[in-house]
């Protein structure tokens, strides 16, 4: 899955990728990219697979929910393609203490229906991530004290203590649109087809049918750089496979959504472009109900589960095991490559191991093994392969485990107590191991959808002390050292076994560049101004 639980990829351990691309060019590095032509052209046509709710990122945590909205709605600030935040609809930000954060609104900005941006259409749009009824990023506003204006072009946002990752968060989930429009169409309403949100980005929404397509054109008062397609068409898939098919009959121009390199290698005309990417992807198993809750059966899993097998099938060369809760992008914030590597190196690790995971077995209730199945959604290639593969190693253990492919429209009601074992994926929001950590621990994220991610339904008081310790300190030592005893915590007690990470990717065709290919400039500000012609 492409949710946002970022928010999700490679300073410390990252691997380059060298993949085959069409009429046998490779780009290994969106740095290789050159600047392309000045010139305007007539459309882009994207690819992506489909996804459920609205384009509404308040209510809708899926990642194609986010790339597509930070075409036409901006946030105050922005993500670089370094992951550092600058500002953005904020000309200038003031940090008077370490809980205050004033942000100055650029003059002469419109939204794209020619109405001026307000400072009362900020406070509208940031309060609906805490007060809203369908928030799902609650959550990772829960530090904020106040909102206020000052005046008619300054916005202060006080927070209840101090946040090593506050602007990373407004980065990604504080998207400013039109109040009055708001209101009038309702929250359940917005981000359907017809009732699409109005913003301040360089395009603005057209249309949107669900499971076919997104029509956006440019915005007549966007004042910001040129933007090179006069519109963007952005085709819905319900498999991966089907965009590799548009893109080799060259329907599409490009796609992000890649979960495994083989249908888009040797695609004519088309090249792999990566990036150091912040996806992780866990086999989440439900703490609560048997055989789950017992830790030794978790721990027969995680040594039964041939996450090399899974790399190499899936992302030769630009994969790697993972032992962390976290890509080593993330974690490369917490301290220096050779403190990270540390810290990673003193974690659990469970290598495949048959023999082993026979013994962690025989310590349980199940020694002679049970029946469960392997849960993966639908059309998602990557994460079947993850579960056929586990499901064939489990057998070998006494664990008989069928591959259960859930149709997407019925994703969301594995939450609560219908997960068994899930392998997922997930994506941090910003630079910082607290994105994942937030979504995919805390008690308060169990339970429904709109609740969040824990689907391990895992609540462990020692790891929610640790939790809540290393968010709220604004020490990189400290926190490297809460993390490391976070981690090892969870390494131990195995609610998610950690499996790959990956490169961040785009299959682009060979008529254009994009030189700002970066993962965290994919969901916080208007990628598509990077889409150029090559010459």
């Amino acid at each position: 899955m492409r949710k946002l639980i970022w928010t999700c990829s490679a300073v410390v351990l990252v691997v380059g990728v060298a993949a085959c691309g069409g009429g046998g060019k490779v780009t290994n590095s969106a740095s290789g990219e050159g600047a392309g032509s000045t010139k305007q052209y007539a459309e882009l046509r994207w690819g992506t697979e489909s996804f459920p709710g609205p384009l509404n990122i308040d209510n809708n945590l899926w990642g194609q929910a986010f790339q597509l909205s930070a075409l036409a709605i901006q946030s105050l600030v922005e993500f670089e393609p370094n992951g550092h935040v600058e500002p953005s609809l904020a000309s200038s930000i003031e940090h008077p203490n370490q809980t205050t954060y004033v942000y100055h609104l650029r003059s002469g900005v419109k939204f794209s229906d020619g109405k001026p941006l307000t400072v009362e259409d900020v406070l509208f749009s940031l309060q609906r991530n805490i007060t809203g009824k369908e928030s799902q990023t609650k959550t990772f506003w829960a530090d904020v004290a106040s909102i206020s204006g000052r005046g008619n072009s300054t916005v202060v946002i006080k927070l209840k203590r101090p946040s090593p990752f506050w602007e990373s968060i407004l980065a990604f989930s504080g998207q400013i649109i039109e109040k009055a429009q708001a209101e009038e169409v309702g929250e359940k309403a917005l981000g359907t087809a017809g009732h699409l949100p109005i913003g301040t980005g360089p395009w603005k929404f057209d249309s949107y049918k669900p499971e076919v397509s997104v029509q956006l054109s440019r915005n007549p008062y966007w004042t910001g750089p040129k933007q090179p397609a006069n519109k963007i068409t952005i085709s819905l898939f319900k498999e991966e496979s089907a965009i590799a098919l548009a893109l080799r009959s060259g329907a599409i121009d490009g796609t992000f959504q890649i979960l495994s390199l083989k249908p888009f290698a040797n695609i004519p005309g088309t090249r792999l472009i990566t990036a150091p990417g912040a996806n992780e992807i866990y086999a989440g198993m439900n703490t609560t109900t048997p055989p789950f809750n017992d830790v030794h059966v978790r721990r027969a899993i995680a040594y039964a589960t041939d996450v090399k097998g899974m790399v190499n099938n899936l992302f030769p060369g630009a994969g790697n095991e993972d032992v962390t809760m976290a890509p080593p992008s993330v974690l490369a914030s917490l301290g220096s490559e050779s403190e990270v590597n540390d810290m990673v190196s003193a974690l659990p690790h469970y290598e495949f191991n048959l023999a082993a995971a026979k013994r962690e077995l025989e310590k349980s209730a199940y020694p002679h093994g049970f029946a469960t199945k392997v849960q993966a959604v639908a059309g998602e290639e990557s994460p079947i392969i993850a579960a056929q593969i586990l499901s064939h190693d489990l057998g070998k253990i006494g664990i008989k485990a069928s591959v259960d492919e859930v149709p997407l429209d019925a994703y969301s009601g594995l939450y609560g107590n219908k997960v068994t074992i899930w392998p997922n994926e997930f994506l941090a929001e910003y630079p910082d191991p607290e994105a994942l950590m937030s979504c995919l621990l805390p008690p308060s994220q169990i339970g429904t959808a709109s609740a969040g991610c824990n689907i391990a339904n895992y609540n462990s008081p020692k790891v929610n002390k640790l939790e809540t310790q290393e968010s709220e300190t604004t020490d990189q030592s400290k926190r490297l050292q809460l993390m490391k005893e976070l981690l090892q915590t969870v390494g131990t007690e195995m609610p998610y076994r950690p499996l790959y990470t990956h490169d961040a990717f785009v299959q682009l065709s060979n008529k254009y560049v994009f030189p700002g290919f970066s993962n965290w400039t994919l969901y916080s500000r208007p990628w598509a101004l990077d889409v150029k012609l090559a010459k």
